[in-house]
């Protein structure tokens, strides 16, 4: 299951210019190919958010990574919740990449 999800994540993430998270690819930042990934499930958007970095550009965070040596985990809201595979494929993107965007 978690290796399905990966693959869904990063054909989402994958879309070039126009993919529905608004960001566009620039550069690696370097490449993973086996990242290990823990996924942190937030009940809410709101606890998300509570949880996780302020964005100074007055965009809403919508899910959030911490790439760590060894592990990269994901914080997103639980899908039950509020389903949004755009940005689980943005953040595990992140994983795989680092940061790859300004």
């Amino acid at each position: 299951m978690r290796r399905l999800i990966l693959l869904l994540a990063l054909a989402l993430a994958s879309c070039g210019g126009g993919a529905p998270d608004g960001y566009r690819f620039e550069k690696k930042e370097f490449t993973r190919a086996r990242p290990n990934i823990t996924f942190v499930v937030h009940p809410s958007i709101g606890d998300l958010r509570k949880a996780g970095p302020k964005l100074e550009d007055g965009r809403e965070l919508m899910a959030w990574g911490e790439i760590l040596p060894n592990e990269c985990r994901v914080h997103i809201v639980d899908p039950a919740v509020s389903y949004q595979p755009q940005w689980i494929g943005h953040e595990v993107t992140h994983c795989v990449y680092g940061r790859w965007h300004g």
